[in-house]
């Protein structure tokens, strides 16, 4: 028997174990007997019926907006991943094992053949390297990549970052007059958007000009865009930018995300060639600052920012870095080269007294490869910004921090646990935080880790411009204090898709959504006022409703799918979760919700 066939068959034997004493179906331990036949003998078999019985159908696309645990899933990335490894270090070839990632990843239904086939082609070489040169285990693998589905994490992800020592120092606030700002989000310009295209296409995203005609009229891609998994066209992004041109702001705030979703097919060219375009256009739309970060999708592949033990020639990301650096020195107003051209971050303060600090947290994004190997603080950021938040507090300045990628479920959660720490250090300096990423109109309050009812910070997420999907497209306007720079209050701004499409000669009809003050029945923004907002969730239901409500953007879809007591469950514990698996906060609420 071949060193593979024994490895092979130990891995096997392991993870029908781990399948008998979880009570998985007969079904499952066919797919990994098949998975690891196929594997050692390149001949599918019975592979293609077994699989039949266990789809993972767009698990990763589920996978980016619900948290459940698939221990299914779990044991059978362990075993591909081990399969994967062993061959690749006996010599196996880059395009055999292409090819049977491929196979897998159509006959488990996660992709179609073309996207699948896309995707390991942009990523392939990356893990190849992993393996090559890191002694890698497959726990370490699934434990990151596949953390928010609760895949155990064998390989340890354990660090801290040094804090000065003492308490946050607390301030005293006068409150003055107010100045307003702009948050934008998530845009994912599409350049390949085609009016009544194909809605339906099967893939990531639609309403691509290769990718036909829809069937039918209901099948056709709205004008404006389109719930059904589609990005923006560049008439909508002009559209935006008219409209927000009626409303009063002195600052904008751009939290990430400008490619779309054809992660299937991107290039450093094409990426640069729609980043150019969009950095231009807040250039000369807008007349004042604008403060933008990084979100994951903008690096080729998407979410793969390199590890500095990695040479740049192999795996290239500081052509980004490079690229960012001259348009957002000319977009902020400062020169911020130095510390962009590290790792994507920076800081400036706009006026005396006032601080903003916008950091690359897609560093700790699970799907980001690096951390497999290198998790440790990338690029030294999280100290810092522990430094720079110091400096700060002394200088008794307030600080507003811009994310892309907020912590939880799918950010590496000790990369969320020492931010979390970071904010209750600096928390009476950090008077507003702000994320996207996630498309949906969220917010997260983080608490103190000994005083554990005591609320310390909230991020607010800016939703989206893209539907992608579901929802509505929206633009946010904060007013800030402009003594205390704390958040006084934010109004969401968005149209309705579905009518707009009706009338595409004529312009959306953009509307006031909602002001969160007046929704929510309090005084500010600040963390005691919307921690008061989860304590009443918990005994008016009717709050959690409009929570779902506005988290779409009243959308069609996304509020005609309707919110039951999961549901309302579930947003509960999202609002009170800063940290991927400590529920201390949600069980709190849980225990209140159903009292």
């Amino acid at each position: 028997m071949s060193p593979l066939s024994i490895l092979s068959v130990t891995i096997f034997c392991a993870s029908l174990a781990l399948i008998s004493s979880l009570n998985f179906p007969d079904e499952f331990a066919k797919v990994t007997k098949g998975v690891e036949t196929f594997f050692n003998t390149g001949v599918p078999d019975f592979l293609p019926n077994a699989l039949k019985n266990f789809q993972l159908t767009h698990v990763f696309r589920a996978g980016m907006e619900k948290i459940f645990s698939n221990p299914q899933l779990c044991v059978l990335c362990k075993l591909v991943a081990d399969l994967i490894i062993a061959k690749r270090r006996l010599g196996v070839p880059r395009e055999v094992l292409a090819k049977e990632a491929e196979f897998l990843c159509v006959g488990l239904g996660i992709e179609n053949g073309r996207v699948c086939r896309g995707a390991i082609g942009l990523n392939l070489d990356i893990f190849l390297h992993i393996i090559d040169h890191y002694p890698v285990r497959s726990g370490r693998i699934c434990g990151l990549l596949l953390q928010s589905y609760g895949c155990p994490n064998e390989g340890v992800f354990n660090w801290s970052v040094e804090l000065p020592g003492g308490e946050s120092v607390e301030r005293v606030s006068h409150k003055g007059g107010s100045f307003r700002i702009l948050q934008l989000s998530d845009v994912h310009y599409d350049p390949n958007y085609t009016p009544y295209g194909n809605a339906d296409c099967g893939k990531p995203v639609c309403c691509q000009g290769d990718q036909g005609e829809g069937s039918s009229v209901e099948k056709r891609c709205g004008f404006w865009t389109d719930y059904r998994d589609a990005d923006v066209p560049w008439h909508l992004i002009e559209e935006t930018a008219r409209q927000v041109k009626t409303q009063d702001f002195d600052y904008v705030y751009y939290t990430g995300d400008i490619i779309s979703h054809r992660i299937w097919e991107t290039s450093v060219s094409n990426n640069t060639k729609a980043i150019a375009k969009f950095f231009s256009f807040l250039k000369n739309t807008f007349k004042v600052p604008v403060y933008p970060i990084f979100g994951n999708h903008e690096p080729h592949p998407l979410n793969v920012w390199t590890s500095e033990r990695v040479d740049d020639g192999l795996f290239p990301t500081r052509w980004l870095f490079k690229q960012a650096a001259e348009a957002w020195s000319e977009l902020v107003g400062q020169d911020i080269k130095e510390t962009v051209l590290k790792g994507g971050y920076y800081t400036v303060s706009p006026k005396p007294g006032f601080r903003i600090v916008a950091i690359n947290s897609n560093l700790c994004y699970t799907f980001n490869w690096w951390l497999i190997v290198d998790d440790f603080d990338p690029y030294g950021q999280l100290k810092w910004l522990a430094e720079t938040l110091k400096k700060a507090e002394d200088d008794n300045e307030s600080v507003h921090i811009l994310t892309h990628v907020p912590t939880g479920a799918e950010c590496l959660n000790v990369w969320s646990r020492e931010y979390s720490r970071i904010v209750e250090r600096f928390s009476n300096t950090i008077t507003g935080q702000f994320c996207g990423h996630t498309h949906l109109d969220e917010f997260q309050i983080y608490y103190h880790s000994s005083k554990s009812t005591k609320p310390i910070g909230v991020v607010f997420n800016g939703a989206s411009l893209t539907p992608f999907s579901s929802s509505n497209p929206s633009y946010k306007i904060y007013e800030v204090d402009s003594t205390s720079f704390s958040l006084r209050d934010y109004e969401e701004w968005t149209f309705n898709l579905t009518q707009a499409n009706l009338q595409p000669g004529q312009p959306p009809e953009w509307y006031k959504l909602y002001s969160f003050v007046e929704a929510y029945g309090v005084d500010n923004l600040e963390p005691e006022e919307v921690d008061k907002v989860v304590y009443k969730m918990t005994k008016d239901h009717s709050l959690l409703d409009k929570y779902f409500q506005f988290k779409y953007r009243n959308g069609d879809p996304g509020v005609g799918a309707g919110c039951d007591d999961a549901c309302k469950r579930e947003n509960l514990c999202q609002v009170a979760t800063t940290v991927y698996t400590d529920d201390k906060h949600c069980n709190r609420f849980l225990k209140m919700y159903h009292q």
